[in-house]
């Protein structure tokens, strides 16, 4: 079996080489090549980039990838393998961990990035959620840029996206999306992927009932329109029954123009080799910083590589900000006390970094265990790309709840955190229902596995340098709990799921939390909620604003408008450091739309 899965997968890998970019796995074949942009990172970012600069066949672009290619690991193709390559401690992963964090129990928290081609594109979850429109706004309003607006915006979502269908033809799709929200003609495949399973058609009658006396959970078509409020279904960037990414959709469609370098470190940025002041910026010089230099490993040679036109930083919300301070770009006086050279006085850089906060809870259920057995899951995907590997790891229904403003997370004052009111609090993730088997604590024998997540965060975390070396793992700090109305959202969150399950249609087959776990007469009082967040909390990893985006002529921000880098010239920042505030869902697709915009942006300037 195992070898008949590489000859699919060289197969498969021999006909992208022959049809897409040009693959480098050393430097040194680059020698004498001359390119107009490099693009560092392969991400969602850096490959939507790299390949729309590629259109115009008169560039020459190199992405530069720390990782291997993604046809190097089988997994990554197939979505419902998903959570054996999402792990800490693998080849595809940079293995980072946070600081101990102080407002949750001193826990360290691994905090996974993907070091492939693709980046976090070839890694995740899949799941497709454009967040609010109210998010866009606020990031125009933050930026002075009413392109980042969400009606400015939404065309760059149809412009990526292809609707791809059920991940199996036997399953209905209808009711699943709304088609007047979806492109038909872009690069990335989006679907609504599912299994069978007794718990979706539960969750319509409940929601139907709860409809009744409540509007804490309307039913939701489409989780994509602009106000992701409500209970629906789940949309992932999967199509025929593969995970589609930023390596799949976009950099293997590119033409030989555009050239890979894979499993190389950039260690620095610096002034071009024909380095000089430029007087473009009206109230200052700024450095012309064109060149990278790069490694294969810490004791190998450094190579030195100067763009024609611009360098583009695709690193991510991690490794934009460490590749910037290494550079020298950023705090003064925290650089100089590790003995970088000041190239440009930043406090900014790695400042105001913010990601989700989410919280595991568990529900007992007599529902069945989501289990499959995965010898023949795999069989099935290899013959015909269906079954259940053809969907990822999780359940179908998701929800995205928003509080009354009466609600109790608000009721000391706090301003409410969202964009606006199209915006949910928190979101529900139904993630598997596994086996408990002599479970004391309800009539359920399985455990339905939930994450509540706080998708609009208060609290700011940062990210800065350990040492020098651009080896060292960076000091990553997401800060998470440190501003009170967090954590109350977060406990908001957990009675919402209490309220969703008490419905009478779930009265034989759910039975109530367990994680965390009431008392013994089965009372769950919020003081032993809050506990159990204080201790439980993780970072979602979906970090952005490490290096955020702020008007033309303000005294704080990393980047422009135009994603230009503040106090150089030749140099951009296009990934999810930029955004000044987290999305209300999953980072991939507003990151999607936001490249193809910043593509627009670059090559309008080098007509």
């Amino acid at each position: 079996m195992i070898l008949a899965h590489r000859s699919v997968f060289s197969l498969l890998s021999l006909l992208r080489v022959a049809l897409a970019a040009v693959h480098f796995q050393s430097p040194s074949d680059l020698q004498g090549v001359e390119y107009d942009f490099i693009v560092i990172g392969s991400g969602v970012a850096g490959g939507v980039v790299a390949t729309r600069l590629g259109e115009n066949q008169d560039f020459k672009i190199l992405v530069v990838e720390a990782g291997p290619s993604n046809d190097d690991v089988f997994g990554i193709q197939v979505p419902g393998l998903q959570p054996n390559i999402s792990m800490t401690g693998t080849r595809i992963d940079w293995n980072y961990t946070t600081t101990p964090q102080t407002h949750v129990g001193g826990i360290v928290d691994t905090y996974g990035r993907a070091m492939v081609l693709g980046g976090c594109s070839s890694h995740n979850g899949m799941v497709y959620t454009r967040g609010s429109r109210d998010d866009y706004d606020r990031w125009a309003s933050v930026t002075d840029d009413a392109n980042l607006s969400w009606d400015k915006i939404f065309p760059f979502f149809f412009k990526s996206e292809t609707w791809s269908g059920p991940n199996d033809p036997s399953l209905p799709e209808i009711g699943h999306y709304d088609p007047s929200l979806h492109g038909t003609h872009g690069n990335l495949n989006v679907s609504a992927p599912y299994h069978v399973h007794p718990l979706n058609d539960l969750m319509v009658k409940a929601i139907q009932e709860l409809s009744q006396s409540s509007d804490e959970f309307p039913a939701l078509l489409d989780m994509n329109g602009g106000r992701p409020i409500g209970m629906g279904w789940g949309q992932e960037t999967v199509g025929g029954g593969f995970r589609s990414s930023s390596a799949t959709a976009y950099l293997a469609h590119t033409g030989d123009n555009v050239h890979i370098l894979l499993n190389t470190r950039v260690t620095r940025i610096v002034p071009s080799t024909d380095g000089h002041l430029s007087n473009d910026h009206p109230n200052a010089s700024s450095l012309d910083i064109r060149s990278v230099e790069f490694t294969t490993s810490q004791t190998g040679p450094v190579y030195n590589l100067t763009a024609k036109k611009e360098l583009v930083v695709s690193g991510g919300v991690i490794n934009s900000p460490q590749i910037l301070l290494n550079s020298g770009i950023g705090p003064k006086g925290e650089l100089q006390a590790l003995g970088i050279e000041s190239l440009i006085d930043n406090p900014s850089v790695g400042k105001n970094f913010s990601d989700q906060s989410s919280l595991s809870v568990g529900v007992s259920t007599s529902l069945p265990a989501d289990d499959f057995n995965t010898t023949a899951a795999l069989a099935e995907w290899l013959e015909s790309h269906t079954g259940r590997l053809a969907d990822p790891p999780f359940l179908a229904p998701l929800g995205w709840v928003r509080f009354p403003a009466t609600a109790n997370p608000f009721k000391d004052g706090s301003q409410d955190p969202t964009a606006g009111p199209n915006s949910p609090h928190v979101e529900l993730v139904f993630k598997n229902i596994a086996s408990t088997p002599g479970q004391e604590t309800s009539m359920g024998n399985a455990t339905l596995i939930m994450t509540v997540i706080n998708i609009n965060p208060v609290s700011r975390g940062s990210i800065t340098l350990a040492t020098s070396s651009p080896f060292d793992a960076p000091i990553i700090d997401p800060n998470g709990l440190a501003v009170p109305i967090d954590t109350a959202i977060i406990l908001e969150g957990v009675r919402s799921v209490q309220r969703l399950f008490s419905a009478q249609t779930f009265s034989s087959s759910v039975f109530g939390l367990v994680t965390p776990k009431p008392d013994a007469n089965g009372t769950l009082t919020d003081e032993a909620i809050v506990d159990y967040i204080t201790h439980n909390m993780k970072p979602y990893l979906h970090g952005v604003a490490s290096c955020s985006m702020a008007p033309h002529g303000a005294d704080w921000g990393v980047v422009d408008p135009e994603f230009k880098v503040r106090g150089a010239t030749g140099l951009r920042i296009v990934d999810a450091s930029v955004l000044p505030f987290v999305p209300s869902g999953h980072t991939q697709a507003p990151i999607y739309a936001v490249a193809e915009w910043a593509s627009e942006v670059i090559k309008s300037s080098w007509k």
